[in-house]
């Protein structure tokens, strides 16, 4: 994997995450995460075709709502998750024994970053927003049993 880090302003820094050796698998070999997030995408974009109706509406406002999304979120979303198995080989110490594995490499511009800062850099951006995750799905647990009701009735 790859990361790059860079400099929106003078305080801001966006991350994005590159895959590297990232084969295209097939949909009879694609994981039920990966057939559901297909699936969702080719439904959005058949939802975005569409002049007028309630689907344009939902995808009107959807947009909305991620237009509202900050772009440090939207960079943090290239990034992979720690699936179990990476997290079995990790505390395994890699597994293969080839020392490379758990290595990400890191661009970024070193005339505007200094390279001592660049792992809190990234950590930071990790892990800044953690207590708004966490506090907004608190919420959306409280309001479930409210709004549950209203979704089984048809």
């Amino acid at each position: 994997m790859r990361l790059f880090l860079v400099p929106v302003s003078t305080r801001r820094t966006l991350l994005y995450a590159q895959r590297l050796g990232v084969t295209t698998k097939g949909q009879g070999s694609a994981s039920l995460l990966d057939k559901g997030v297909a699936f969702a995408a080719r439904t959005w974009a058949g939802w975005e075709k569409k002049e007028k109706g309630w689907q344009r509406k939902v995808v009107g406002y959807g947009n909305y709502a991620f237009r509202r999304i900050p772009f440090a979120e939207w960079g943090l979303k290239s990034v992979p998750p720690l699936s179990a198995r990476l997290r079995a080989e990790e505390l395994q110490g890699g597994g293969d024994g080839d020392g490379d594995r758990g290595r990400v490499e890191v661009v970024f511009p070193r005339s505007v970053i200094p390279e001592a800062e660049v792992e809190n850099v990234a950590r930071r951006l990790a892990t800044e927003r953690q207590p708004i995750h966490r506090r907004q799905m608190m919420w959306c647990l409280v309001g479930m049993p409210i709004t549950l009701p209203f979704a089984l009735v048809p």
